[in-house]
């Protein structure tokens, strides 16, 4: 199950693809929408989303496959787009930043729903670095400092600028057992031991 809290509402979306919004004081339903049109209970139609995440007027809601951006007042649907992620995406300003299963770094406007850019991740890294195109694996994508910081499964960092350039590739001297955490300038993170590490 899947919970955002905001100051006014709390959205809520089950394994089933029931979507709700409740008002945060009375606790009644504002709205409620269903995303999984399949009335078959089956393990292949459950509905798999990453945390709801919301931008002034809008909600994300991201699955395996597709990306929906909708109204939080009313829970009308903005847009859809066919390409979904396993990794909750980031927002920066009003564009999402996301990227699919097959490490796509997608762009796309939350206000016209247009695709911004679309580029291939293992590609931005072969030409980096000047070698053969090899597949990476994602372990999460974040926002430090108006960057696009993707942190790899091994113990590698991609720093993205917001047009979608790969401006540099910093390799940790541990690999990451936790989600790192920023205070101003300095990463926080538990390596795989979990021992407390400190980057500045």
């Amino acid at each position: 199950n899947n919970i955002s809290v905001n100051n006014l509402n709390i959205f809520f979306i089950n394994t089933y693809g029931s979507l709700y919004s409740l008002d945060n004081k009375t606790m009644r339903v504002n709205w409620f929408l269903n995303f999984n049109q399949s009335t078959d209970i089956n393990p292949i139609d459950l509905f798999n989303s990453n945390e709801i995440i919301y931008q002034n007027d809008k909600i994300v809601i991201s699955s395996d496959q597709i990306t929906y951006v909708l109204n939080n007042k009313n829970g009308v649907l903005n847009f859809k787009k066919n390409f979904g992620s396993q990794i909750k995406p980031v927002i920066i300003n009003d564009h999402l930043f996301s990227i699919t299963d097959n490490n796509l770094l997608i762009s796309l406007n939350l206000t016209t729903g247009k695709i911004i850019y679309s580029y291939n991740i293992n590609q931005k890294i072969a030409d980096y670095l000047n070698s053969k195109k090899r597949q990476v694996e994602v372990r999460n994508i974040m926002v430090v400092n108006d960057k696009i910081f993707i942190f790899l499964k091994n113990p590698y960092i991609l720093k993205f600028s917001i047009y979608g350039n790969l401006e540099e590739i910093v390799k940790l001297k541990n690999k990451l057992n936790s989600d790192p955490i920023f205070v101003d300038n300095t990463m926080l993170y538990l390596d795989k031991k979990n021992k407390l590490r400190i980057i500045n």
